[in-house]
């Protein structure tokens, strides 16, 4: 089922299902976000779990709340290109802020599943993990190994040496 909605709850696109288990993968970057589609693919397996996609969309404040700096087709179209094997509900969302979008959009029995590079210094991905636990949400951290930026430095690092 698909919703379309200007409310001031800044939702613009949803899809829903019903599920016992609410999964929430918030798009960060294509490769995290499909890392993390994959581990709630694997974490949702053989329960009654819905898996929602959700693109939160910053709109600077210039700009009216309804309307995205960035075409809306796009962002469909960047949430139709990620799978799993759960069903997905996908939901656009137009925000000022990331993280208070991300926030009105989770239920009290969310969990949240976010991907992180494997990285020496805390990620931005990291940081907003803590700050939905802080806040009281339930969120899963699973650590990534595909990140083009490791492979760029690899690579770097090898010419380097030879």
């Amino acid at each position: 089922m698909i919703h379309n909605t200007r409310s001031g709850s800044g939702v613009l696109h949803r899809e829903t299902q019903t599920a016992e288990l609410d999964l929430v993968v918030p798009f960060t970057t294509p490769e995290l976000t499909r890392a993390a589609l994959d581990a709630a693919g694997r974490m949702g397996a053989g329960l009654n779990a819905t898996l929602r996609l959700v693109k939160i969309q910053v709109v600077p404040f210039p700009l009216e709340l309804d309307q995205s700096p960035v075409y809306i087709d796009f962002l469909k179209d960047q949430l139709a290109h990620l799978r799993s094997d759960l069903p997905v509900a996908r939901e656009i969302r137009l925000t000022r802020d990331f993280e208070d979008g991300l926030a009105g959009v989770l239920g009290g029995d969310s969990v949240v599943i976010l991907a992180a590079p494997k990285r020496p210094w805390t990620t931005r991905n990291e940081r907003l993990a803590s700050a939905l636990r802080r806040a009281g949400h339930k969120v899963i951290l699973v650590a990534s190994s595909s990140c083009p930026i490791r492979e760029t430095c690899t690579m770097k690092r090898e010419a380097v040496h030879a």
